[in-house]
């Protein structure tokens, strides 16, 4: 498989079931505004799916810069360090970090959600990476300031 991007929903017939859970829980708390915000998260609502979360706090001033607010023990496992409060591109985990900081991007000038996968290889032999939802969250409802995403990992 090589890597791929899919803007908006055209994805869900190509997802996982709980990518496609975790879109159900985005698409709930955004209602009929254009994106959610940070005080509309309830982990509660999807504790199952926590493991796979990632929170990235978005800065606009020069440089425009990512960091990692909340990285999920899924994700720490397949990394094999943790990156919280850590620079998003300094840090970032992926075959190809070009690729992944440009959905990170995309989904801020967008203000759409980027579906993608990206065949690679864990630190963690225990688990395979399935797909990756990024969507935006914005406090304003026109700025995104935080990224919150979620990485489906299989277990094997």
């Amino acid at each position: 498989m090589t890597f791929r991007r899919i803007c908006g929903d055209a994805f869900l017939d190509q997802c996982s079931s709980r990518i496609r859970r975790f879109y159900q829980h985005w698409l709930a708390m955004r209602g009929d505004r254009l994106m959610p915000s940070r005080a509309d998260l309830d982990p509660s609502v999807i504790k199952d799916l926590l493991p796979g979360i990632i929170l990235i706090d978005v800065k606009y001033h020069q440089p425009f810069s990512l960091t990692y607010r909340l990285v999920g023990t899924d994700e720490v496992l397949a990394r094999g360090s943790d990156p919280t409060g850590q620079d998003v591109a300094a840090n970032v985990y992926a075959d190809d970090p070009g690729e992944m900081l440009r959905t990170y991007q995309l989904v801020t000038e967008t203000r759409q959600v980027i579906y993608q996968e990206e065949p690679g290889v864990t630190h963690s032999p225990r688990l395979t990476e399935r797909g990756m939802l990024v969507t935006p969250l914005s406090s304003d409802g026109a700025t995104v300031d935080k990224i919150y995403a979620f990485v489906d990992y299989s277990h094997d």
